[in-house]
């Protein structure tokens, strides 16, 4: 049995489409401000100890304020880069996670029950994407947005799989992505001076926070690409309002 084009332009705006601006919503609205205002988060961690301290019993010579003051620090400091590194490794997990969310709801278009025709065995985009250029005849890789989505691709699997392919393929297109922000400008700055410039590392810990750095911006450039292809994909159904598909 066949479905109409606009069946399925509706079915990617109501659920694929859908699915993808809730993500991205709370991402932007419930998760990520968990790790904003570190620095001031971090002072307010050494002062509390620092405080905590002070309050204590008056006679008690055994205390040094001054190794207070340094023990206070030190554990600011320690809330910050351990809050950091969660917050990179949140960024990368999301980012992939964007991009298996588009890749698993295209792979349920292709599964809806009136499809009579074998459904891809894979919810790999490689897969899904050839499925739809025999039977939705839309090659996926000539929409505006799939630059994007397959650089999406990338990153997916270099936050899984760290050093290899993918990560080879992303360093060249975003070089950006291998520099830890917290360090660029003094990087840069030290470069400038006639030291040696920063090197691209290896990447080994993508979800221990190290190594690959995404960052807001782009994470929410990401979420616009994808939302964008969604909407190129379902404007080629509604374009082919009475055409039936699977072909």
């Amino acid at each position: 049995m066949s479905v109409s084009g606009g069946y399925l332009g509706m079915q990617i705006k109501h659920c694929a489409l859908r699915s993808i601006i809730v993500y991205r919503e709370c991402v932007f609205r419930e998760v990520l401000p968990a790790f904003a205002n570190l620095s001031v988060r971090a002072e307010r961690v050494a002062d509390e100890y620092f405080n905590r301290i002070e309050a204590g019993p008056a006679d008690d010579e055994s205390v040094d304020m001054a190794d207070v003051a340094e023990d206070a620090e030190e554990r600011g400091q320690a809330f910050y880069e351990t809050m950091g590194a969660v917050r990179h490794t949140m960024l990368n997990l999301l980012a992939a996670g964007l991009f298996h969310v588009v890749e698993q709801q295209l792979a349920d278009s292709c599964r809806d029950a009136s499809f009579t025709i074998a459904r891809p065995d894979d919810t790999k985009i490689s897969v899904v994407a050839k499925w739809y250029r025999e039977h939705f005849l839309l090659n996926l890789e000539t929409l505006p947005s799939w630059a994007l989505v397959d650089e999406l691709r990338l990153l997916a699997n270099a936050v899984k799989h760290a050093e290899g392919p993918a990560t080879k393929k992303l360093r060249a297109i975003r070089p950006e992505l291998f520099r830890n922000p917290d360090y660029v400008a003094l990087d840069d700055e030290l470069s400038n001076e006639g030291g040696e410039p920063p090197r691209t590392p290896v990447v080994f810990l993508p979800l221990a926070g190290e190594d690959l750095f995404v960052s807001e911006g782009l994470l929410r450039t990401y979420g616009e690409a994808v939302e964008s292809f969604l909407k190129e994909i379902a404007a080629h159904f509604d374009a082919h309002d009475h055409e039936d598909y699977p072909r």
